[in-house]
């Protein structure tokens, strides 16, 4: 039976995840908001999936964290730090943050230009005029690398899963499939489908919102990041301002 996305997964995300140093992303995005010269600035994350990162982030930060998924804010107890259940694409909140981010290639969901100006419409009213946007992006490259690896299976917490990885070159979609069985004995799946955009499409996307592309870096470091890159972050400043 197929359900939303990030509903069923959303009980065995941590396991799947267990390989990511969430410390080191969470320093690294960080550094990037130091940019921002600010005690203690406001921060807006989306797509923050279990909140993860905002956990590490929040004694730094005053940070709210986001997401499309209950089931994915719900993993995570921790009420040191508002959760708001929210489509990045249709932001609810009337405040301006200082900065705003998400990661793990999360905006590759948006897959279609009108979704991605959307998110960027909606980040530009959310966000402070001396504010950063920043997000990082999958790459074809990525892709092409990580296909293979992401077709594994496993059992967690009662659950057993599989999970496929395809990326189609035509349509430069990559897709996750995720078969699971419940600790009910129900059987449920989950298709994941992102946008693998080209590098240059990002720009012109951007060249037609409130935003400059301020820096773009290859993923975790604070080199420029080109077409042949594997995964890039994106950080952007309003247009206009002094």
């Amino acid at each position: 039976m197929p359900v939303k996305t990030y509903s069923a997964i959303a009980e065995i995300y941590t396991h799947m995840m267990r390989s990511i140093d969430y410390k080191e992303w969470a320093d690294y995005i960080h550094q990037i908001s130091k940019e921002i010269k600010k005690k203690k600035i406001s921060v807006l994350e989306l797509a923050g999936g279990t909140g993860a990162i905002s956990k590490i982030l929040q004694k730094k930060m005053n940070i709210v964290s986001t997401d499309l998924s209950l089931n994915m804010l719900k993993q995570n107890g921790d009420k040191s730090f508002p959760k708001v259940c929210c489509d990045m694409t249709c932001l609810p909140f009337k405040n301006k943050y200082d900065f705003i981010f998400s990661t793990f290639d999360s905006v590759n969901y948006l897959n279609t230009k009108e979704k991605f100006i959307r998110y960027l419409e909606n980040a530009s009213r959310c966000i402070d005029d001396g504010g950063l946007l920043a997000f990082d992006v999958s790459l074809e490259n990525n892709s092409k690398k990580f296909e293979k690896y992401l077709n594994r299976r496993g059992k967690v917490n009662g659950i057993t899963f599989r999970q496929r990885s395809l990326y189609n070159p035509a349509t430069r979609i990559h897709y996750n499939h995720f078969e699971l069985t419940l600790a009910n004995g129900q059987k449920v799946e989950e298709i994941h489908k992102q946008k693998i955009y080209r590098f240059e499409e990002y720009f012109d996307f951007i060249d037609k919102s409130d935003f400059y592309v301020h820096k773009c870096y290859k993923a975790f470091t604070f080199k420029n990041a080109d077409a042949e890159t594997e995964r890039a972050q994106f950080i952007l400043k309003k247009k206009n301002v002094c």
